[in-house]
């Protein structure tokens, strides 16, 4: 039950795309369901990328000059709130503190000569064939930032998000059959129907 004075708490600014309450927490329990899978999605995207480039490039590929301005500024972000929390800066501790959109930005099409399709299928082993499947830079740049939902956003009976679940699981199976299972197993537990793979 919402007390009277809920405005003190959800603004009317934050309801205004909704029809009501109700709508606006329908919204955040689909949301829920979303962040779920996309925390497990985002761990893989990041710890996958991050095995392939200290293979490709070196341990301190976060400073190459193969980034771009903005994505080192994303670090040096990193770095800083480390810093004000007084604890040491590792390697670990930036990758964890770098955004979603940090990982997704390497897809773009200014990163196409650091991510190439031989790059690609490092970093998602088991993605489809060129014959069953066309999978490009271009299509993984389109897909991850399509995927990226935000708490703030208004997602419910939006037609751009209604298959954004089967999408994050198509991804999670370009890493590996394991990792999609991981994800569906928590995913039932949270009452989310998915197909059985293995």
């Amino acid at each position: 039950m919402i007390v009277k004075n809920q405005q003190q708490f959800i603004s009317d600014v934050r309801l205004q795309n909704y029809k009501d309450m109700n709508e606006y927490k329908q919204n955040i329990y689909l949301s829920e369901k979303y962040y779920i899978l996309l925390s497990i999605f985002e761990v893989s995207l990041r710890n996958s990328i991050n095995y392939y480039f200290t293979i490709k490039i070196s341990n301190e590929w976060l400073y190459s000059d193969l980034l771009h301005t903005d994505t080192k500024q994303k670090v040096k972000e990193a770095k800083n709130k480390i810093l004000q929390r007084k604890e040491l800066i590792t390697h670990d501790k930036i990758l964890a503190e770098l955004s979603f959109g940090f990982w997704t930005s390497l897809f773009r099409k200014s990163y196409s000569n650091m991510i190439r399709k031989r790059d690609i299928k490092f970093i998602f082993p088991n993605i489809p064939s060129k014959n069953t499947k066309l999978i490009n830079r271009n299509i993984l740049d389109k897909r991850l930032n399509h995927i990226r939902i935000f708490h703030y956003e208004r997602i419910i009976n939006k037609i751009e998000y209604e298959n954004v679940q089967d999408e994050i699981y198509d991804l999670l199976l370009y890493f590996d059959v394991e990792i999609y299972n991981f994800a569906k197993e928590i995913a039932n537990k949270n009452g989310t129907k998915v197909i059985n793979y293995g």
